[in-house]
């Protein structure tokens, strides 16, 4: 998945637009939750068909680390 389609899903995720989102913000500081988690878990099953680790995906601090867990699950 390239990157602006992941910024795609992380700023619907946190209901901001696409341009607010880069892929070194800190997921604290823009508000990412659990709730974030399991939304971005479904969508990227959705959107590319890439399992994502819940785990793994619980260890994430920047959106870059997001970017990371896809491409490691592509």
């Amino acid at each position: 998945m390239d990157e602006n389609a992941l910024l795609k899903i992380v700023a619907e995720i946190l209901e901001v637009d696409v341009e607010e989102v880069s892929l070194t913000d800190e997921l604290d500081a823009i508000g990412w939750d659990s709730l974030s988690n399991i939304s971005f878990i479904a969508e990227v099953d959705t959107v590319a068909g890439i399992t994502i680790d819940a785990d793994a995906l619980a260890e994430a601090a920047k959106v870059s680390d997001l970017q990371a867990l896809v491409n490691a699950g592509a």
